[in-house]
């Protein structure tokens, strides 16, 4: 059996980015001034986090309670649900609120990986949509407490029970 070198040539691209920006007018120099900046233009939203998240949530909410009160449409709400999770996952982190991205974080795994591969063909249990319900409600308790940061000790205890909760729903620990 022979064997056949293939001969690889690497192809350097070229790297004219720098030249690209100067033509355009564009500085790669972040200095602390834009730095600030950026750090006030976050900070002075942080008000119209509050009053999304609370929508989000209530949008969230409203979502279950059409799931609970129609088993038919419950594969059509789960979707919604992970979308809104999905969202208040991304944003909050950004506002200084990662508990709050852990918990929504841990919804959308939940869902990813234990209902929506058998959502379609058997429909959504009870028990699997109290899961989204609990989830729900530990995102409002630390948006209305204002549970800044990762929560401490609370808030570790509440990511763990939550996932307790999965664990109990699916067999299985979350991440699992």
């Amino acid at each position: 059996m022979s064997e056949t070198k293939t001969v690889v040539k690497f192809i350097q691209p070229p790297s004219n980015l720098h030249q690209k920006q100067k033509m355009a007018g564009v500085s790669m120099n972040l200095d602390a001034r834009m730095i600030d900046s950026a750090e006030k233009v976050i900070q002075a939203s942080a008000g119209d986090y509050f009053i999304s998240v609370n929508q989000e949530l209530a949008r969230l909410q409203k979502r279950y309670e059409e799931a609970a009160n129609d088993p038919e449409s419950r594969p059509m709400q789960i979707e919604e649900i992970h979308a809104i999770a999905q969202s208040v996952a991304g944003q909050g982190a950004s506002f200084g609120y990662p508990l709050l991205t852990a918990i929504a974080t841990q919804l959308c795994h939940y869902i990813e990986d234990h209902v929506f591969p058998v959502a379609g063909a058997r429909g959504v249990t009870d028990p699997e949509l109290e899961v989204v319900k609990v989830h729900n409600e530990a995102m409002r308790l630390v948006v209305t407490q204002k549970m800044a940061g990762d929560g401490g000790p609370i808030g570790s205890k509440l990511v763990g029970g939550l996932g307790l909760v999965i664990k109990k729903v699916t067999g299985t620990a979350p991440g699992a």
